[in-house]
């Protein structure tokens, strides 16, 4: 772990010296834009005017100096030596505001606490649990009766003989610990399991597994966790190798209570399946492509079994029958975001397409989900007048009017399911622009109309996101990390829009070196004045480790911060960094808008004690702005110098100081010439 001192960059990426220093108030001014919501009273170049009636806690977008549409809805080309660096358009206009008009997911200022658990959270076994649901008492899955444990101790002798044979259960209170690992650290960025009424022992052997896997995983016990994935593959596959011989054999699904049986086995296949995938693609190479096959596994497993056809509304009906349905749907969506997070992470198609789920409903609020008995059920579902589908809610993204002007009920988890849509959109949208650039011998970037919509639907997305029942913007909100975990994709989303980094970083390979190099070669973001919208949201997604404390942050993030996080926060910083060398090809052109944002850099960096950048004379050079991206990139290796639940992080941290030293060293030679 670095001390404060190591954090400091060394001599090599410190900025000149004698550069002028901006004032103390300017630098006040920089940070109450990124977090001190309205009090910060600025404007910016532009034909739009900012918003108001927002809330103080939010943070406004300022507007940018874009050019005025023209009669055919985008400007004018520029024309001249540097066309190519400021070509622009005009956004594709919404309901009520410009997307010069957008909001940042804001920080909450006095947020701290850490993640806790209901107090009223019940105990009885899932067998029991739903059927008499006003006795219940307050439930720790990992609190094991000897009996539960016998219980489970049973299940897994019935299949010995499918598990390897060098397999052994570990003592119950080992058993408990890893339950709890799960449960404290996974579980609510993969809520598909009712915590006030799930009990080990009812679930079958693999899922029970899966979980222990997950949960050792989060207790450091790396060789533990390998062992129990390979115990639950092992039945995962079994399962799936009977489903197919049963199809073979014409054995049929049926609607009666065999066919429901059927189907929870089905769900409960998956949702072991979910936490293995989840686990391979983060915490061990050796395991990726196994975990890359199980989601495609997954995926067919969907599709063959009807799953994802097969909805209906959840607001009438029993408590007991409403938590099966919303359990089986929050499976079925965690699995299409998974999808989603393998093509983020790993540039592979998706599995499961927007097309796919476009007939299952969207989740309830995490409030609803965590009520503890059928009579605080019911008196939170009054709350909620209804829930769209996936489907009606995704279109109204892409329409003029407001998600919620239709007075839809979306939750946090429903946020995060439609910001995982639209990135999903915007990488097929890349794909067929690479496609057609190749047959016609051209440079590959998005249409201006393509473009000018996705910017429309994530504006109107964010706009959501702030009125969602139930947001949560810290890693340690008590309404649960799904708030905070959206604003990631969101960015993400953000980024690519302008840059398709998904190709130039093979983080397939796990090996930083080969990391940082496709970081090096990687392409620099196309420039226009819709992308100072990404650069914003990439400077507030760096600056929220520094505004907690970048060692606090790199000391405490493993139990916390989601990977998903993490990730967000590696595209950022090279997006920065590219977006910098672009500057710098022609320091003197930057326009103002340019120049605010990177005075917004140097206020954040020098929040973080390291040495800032020139003030807003305008004075700056082409070193200096690829200094700035270097110090951007040693800030968040040294965040990632902290202990990990996940490997990949290690990677991510490893390639960012390498590709931080080839930067550096490619400074110091043209400097020398």
């Amino acid at each position: 772990m670095p001390s404060a001192e190591e954090i400091q960059l060394s001599t090599t990426t410190t900025l000149p010296s004698n550069a002028p220093q901006q004032s103390f108030d300017e630098n006040l001014h920089d940070l109450q834009i990124l977090w001190g919501g309205m009090e910060a009273n600025f404007s910016w170049e532009g034909p739009f005017p900012v918003s108001s009636g927002i809330p103080n806690e939010l943070i406004s977008l300022p507007e940018f100096d874009i050019p005025e549409p023209t009669r055919s809805g985008f400007s004018e080309l520029p024309t001249g030596p540097n066309s190519g660096r400021t070509r622009s358009y005009s956004p594709y206009s919404d309901d009520d505001t410009s997307l010069c008009n957008d909001q940042l997911p804001p920080l909450q200022k006095d947020d701290n606490a850490a993640l806790s658990l209901p107090e009223n959270a019940s105990q009885s076994p899932r067998g029991s649990s739903t059927q008499h649901p006003e006795v219940l008492t307050a439930n720790y899955p990992w609190h094991i009766s000897k009996d539960d444990y016998q219980a489970v101790v049973s299940h897994i002798t019935n299949v010995r003989h499918i598990l390897p044979e060098s397999f052994s259960l570990p003592s119950k209170y080992v058993f408990c610990r890893y339950i709890e690992g799960f449960f404290t650290g996974s579980h609510e960025h993969l809520p598909f399991l009712h915590f006030p009424t799930v009990s080990v022992a009812y679930l079958p052997p693999h899922l029970t597994l899966a979980i222990m896997a997950m949960g050792a995983q989060y207790r450091f016990e790396r060789a533990r966790a390998v062992s129990f994935y390979k115990a639950s593959k092992s039945l995962i596959d079994y399962h799936v190798r009977v489903n197919i011989e049963g199809k073979f054999l014409g054995t049929p699904r049926g609607h009666n209570e065999d066919g429901k049986s059927a189907e929870k086995a089905h769900i409960e296949v998956l949702q072991a399946q979910i936490i293995l995938t989840t686990l391979g693609i983060w915490a061990d190479p050796d395991l990726l492509h196994d975990s890359l096959a199980m989601a495609s596994q997954m995926s067919l497993y969907l599709r063959d079994s009807g799953l994802l056809l097969d909805d209906t509304p959840t607001h009438d009906g029993t408590w007991s029958s409403w938590l099966q349905l919303e359990g089986r749907r929050r499976t079925k969506f965690i699995a299409f975001m998974l999808s989603n997070v393998q093509t983020i992470l790993y540039n592979t198609p998706p599995r499961i397409l927007n097309s796919e789920i476009t007939s299952l409903y969207l989740p309830w609020p995490e409030e609803l989900w965590r009520a503890s008995s059928s009579s605080e059920w019911k008196a939170l579902l009054q709350k909620w007048p209804s829930c769209p589908s996936f489907g009606d809610g995704y279109a109204q993204l892409f329409r003029s009017q407001s998600v919620h002007k239709h007075h839809f009920s979306l939750s946090s988890f429903g946020n995060l399911i439609l910001v995982h849509a639209i990135f999903q959109q915007i990488y097929l949208a890349w794909e067929s622009a690479t496609c057609l650039s190749m047959s016609e011998g051209k440079g590959v970037s998005l249409p201006h109309e393509t473009l000018a919509r996705f910017h429309a639907a994530l504006h109107r997305w964010q706009k959501s996101w702030q009125i969602s029942s139930d947001p949560s913007i810290t890693p340690s909100s008590p309404g649960g990390p799904l708030g905070f975990n959206a604003t990631a994709i969101f960015r993400i989303a953000c980024l690519r829009l302008h840059v398709n980094l998904g190709p130039h970083r093979s983080f397939g390979t796990w090996d930083s070196e080969t990391i940082a190099y496709a970081f090096l070669n990687a392409p620099p973001p196309v420039q226009t004045p819709q992308i100072y919208h990404a650069v914003l949201q990439s400077i507030h997604a760096l600056s929220i480790p520094v505004r907690l404390g970048v060692e606090y942050v790199a000391k405490t993030q493993a139990l916390t911060w989601s990977t998903i996080h993490s990730l967000c926060n590696v595209e950022c910083a090279l997006f920065l960094c590219k977006w910098l060398e672009t500057l710098a090809t022609d320091p003197t052109d930057l326009r103002r808008d340019e120049r605010r944002l990177l005075r917004i850099i140097r206020s954040v960096l020098r929040e973080a004690d390291l040495t800032p950048a020139a003030d807003d004379s305008g004075d700056i050079g082409r070193e200096e702005l690829r200094r700035i991206g270097v110090i951007l990139v040693r800030l968040l290796s040294n965040i990632l110098r902290g202990t990990h639940v996940f490997e990949m992080m290690d990677v991510f941290g490893g390639a960012l100081r390498i590709y931080a030293d080839l930067l550096e060293s490619n400074i110091d030679s043209s400097t020398q010439e």
